[in-house]
């Protein structure tokens, strides 16, 4: 597991510009969740919409969305296909995005339609530890920091 600048990146996801990790699983499908940096920054979840399962992922589109005290966001679809699982637990528990984003916490499954040629649009290794690494001088920068 890498960490930078305090933030968790686990090896062997990919990872989007909008805060999303992407876990490629066994038959096409990708499980999806929010990184360790943005949950961080949001403080404790408090409300998360789930999308519905047999609906089409078209990249874009708001795959779903989050609130807590201090902040609303949104995580766009990362790649084409059909979203075949959302995580459910977190319409009762949206706190297990801040205490397990990179396990129990994910958001939903995505089957690729194009699997190779959808996960090479996100990053990965050192590319995405390069990218959080802006994120944060970005963050401090504008925090006046």
């Amino acid at each position: 597991m890498a960490v930078i600048e305090g933030y968790q990146m686990p090896e062997g996801l990919y990872y989007t510009e909008d805060h999303a990790w992407l876990k490629p699983e066994d038959s096409g499908r990708v499980r999806i969740g929010l990184i360790d940096f943005a949950q961080k920054l949001a403080g404790e979840i408090s409300f998360v919409k789930v999308p519905k399962t047999g609906k089409e992922a078209v990249p874009g589109k708001v795959l779903f969305s989050l609130q807590s005290g201090k902040w609303a966001g949104k995580v766009s679809v990362p790649l084409a296909g059909t979203i075949v699982e959302a995580n459910k637990e977190l319409l009762n528990e949206p706190q297990t995005i801040n205490r397990d984003c990179y396990g129990a916490g994910w958001v939903a499954v995505i089957q690729a339609s194009n699997l190779p040629a959808e996960l090479a649009k996100h990053m990965t290794g050192e590319v995405a530890h390069e990218w959080l690494k802006k994120e944060v001088a970005r963050l401090k920068t504008e925090q006046g920091k």
